[in-house]
C-alpha cells in the first residue's frame, strides 16, 4: 500500500489523472513497442456479451496485443467489438494500427465515446495473458474490465487490460 502522503510514480509527460483505458483507447498500437498477437472472431463469453449487451456466444471479434516496456512485457490488451465494428476500423487485422482505437471507431462509425465504466479485478492469468506475459500459472494478474459506451450509453466495445499483479499497487489520485 501506499504511505500516506506519497503521491504515486507517474510515466514521463503522463498527467497524475490519466488512467489506464483512456490512455490506451486515445494512443496508436503503432507508436509504442509491442505486438498483435491474435484477432479472431470469437463467441461472445458470458461476462463479455454481458456488458456489450449481446446475446451470449454472439459472434465478436477478440483483438489481443501485448505491450512491451523496457524491453519487458507490461500488459496484455484483449478488445471486444463487433465484426462489423472490426471490420470497418480495421481492427480485424493483426497488425498495430496507426491511429487510436477511439478515432478510428468514431471516424467509421459517427459516434462518439462518452464514458468508460471500469472493474479492478485480481485474477489468475489466461493462458494467453500467462504466455505473453510471461507469468507462471498461479501468478495473479492485475486486471481493468471495462466497458466503453458512446454518448447515448451503447455499448462500442469491452477491453480487458492485464498487468502482472506482483509489480503493480493501485493508486489514484483525483481533486477534492
Amino acid at each position: 500500500m501506499a504511505e500516506p502522503n506519497h503521491m504515486p510514480t507517474k510515466a514521463p509527460g503522463e498527467p497524475m489523472w490519466a488512467r489506464p483505458i483512456r490512455t490506451l483507447l486515445d494512443r496508436a498500437e503503432a507508436d509504442e513497442p509491442g505486438e498483435v498477437t491474435y484477432v479472431e472472431q470469437r463467441p461472445a463469453r458470458t461476462e463479455t456479451a454481458r456488458l456489450l449487451g449481446v446475446a451470449e456466444g454472439a459472434p465478436l471479434v477478440l483483438r489481443q496485443r501485448v505491450v512491451v516496456q523496457e524491453e519487458m512485457p507490461r500488459e496484455f490488451i484483449s478488445l471486444w467489438l463487433d465484426p462489423d465494428l472490426a471490420r470497418a476500423t480495421g481492427l480485424d487485422i493483426q497488425a498495430p494500427v496507426s491511429a487510436s482505437v477511439r478515432r478510428l471507431i468514431e471516424s467509421a462509425t459517427g459516434r462518439r465515446f462518452g464514458s468508460v465504466a471500469e472493474h479492478l479485478i485480481a485474477r489468475r492469468p489466461t493462458s494467453a495473458e500467462a504466455k505473453a506475459l510471461g507469468l507462471a500459472r498461479n501468478v495473479p494478474v492485475l486486471a481493468i474490465l471495462a466497458t466503453v459506451a458512446d454518448t447515448q450509453e451503447r455499448p462500442v466495445l469491452v477491453v480487458d487490460l492485464a498487468r502482472p499483479g506482483e509489480s503493480r499497487e493501485p493508486a489514484d489520485v483525483y481533486a477534492l
